[in-house]
């Protein structure tokens, strides 16, 4: 319009109104882009909350300050929050929320079909013990109890997937509880699997009191 309006104050003729056309074109070519920018905008948004190892929120509060947690969140040790120790969301952890190691915590370049360790108790237990990450060092980490296995295995389907619980829904899992010469496992379709002997081999995933 301010174009049109210039030209029509100098004096152009008709032929120059219509030579000024194009011009009009150039907010179409810039919302063309604009768009464009947009959808990439948004596939980078898509992307990122749909991440099965992203945080609840994307935020890390709960791992820098232990405060306003809620599951789902990365805890200290760089894990999950599986467990606010029966507190509300959001809790401020002291020493009763439990966070869960990430998929792959004793291979860093573990793949989705092999992500936990499947090894015997004696050696499900020392390993988790060696853990570290975050501000969790080495001896911090251990093996659940079976209550706390069967906290993460009770969560809903979309609070596990948060928290990347199990390998799948029907593996075994080592606890810490003993029984005899066995161990308790839990599944996440079983959370009562029973004892089983020590020396056979099933997954292990280490967690995290804070």
């Amino acid at each position: 319009m301010s174009e049109e309006t210039s030209n029509s104050s100098t004096g152009m003729g008709s032929s120059d109104s219509t030579a000024a056309k194009p011009l009009k074109a150039g907010p179409s070519r810039g919302l063309l882009i604009g768009g464009l920018v947009a959808i990439v905008v948004i596939a980078g948004v898509v992307v990122s909350t749909n991440s099965s190892d992203a945080p609840r929120s994307g935020t890390t509060t709960c791992a820098t300050t232990s405060a306003g947690c809620e599951i789902g969140d990365i805890g200290p040790g760089g894990g999950k929050v599986f467990s606010l120790g029966g507190k509300a969301a959001p809790a401020t952890c002291t020493g009763t929320c439990l966070e869960v190691a990430p998929l792959g915590w004793q291979n860093t370049f573990a793949t989705a079909t092999s992500t936990d360790l499947n090894s015997n108790w004696s050696t499900a237990k020392s390993t988790a013990a060696t853990y570290a990450a975050g501000t969790a060092a080495a001896g911090q980490w251990r093996l659940p109890t079976v209550d706390e296995l069967k906290t993460l295995a009770n969560l809903s389907a979309t609070e596990q997937a948060n928290v990347n619980g199990f390998r799948d829904a029907t593996s075994a899992y080592w606890t810490a509880t003993e029984a005899g010469s066995g161990a308790y496992l839990c599944s996440d379709r079983n959370p009562n699997f029973g004892a089983k002997s020590k020396t056979t081999s099933y997954y292990s995933r280490p967690i995290h009191p804070f």
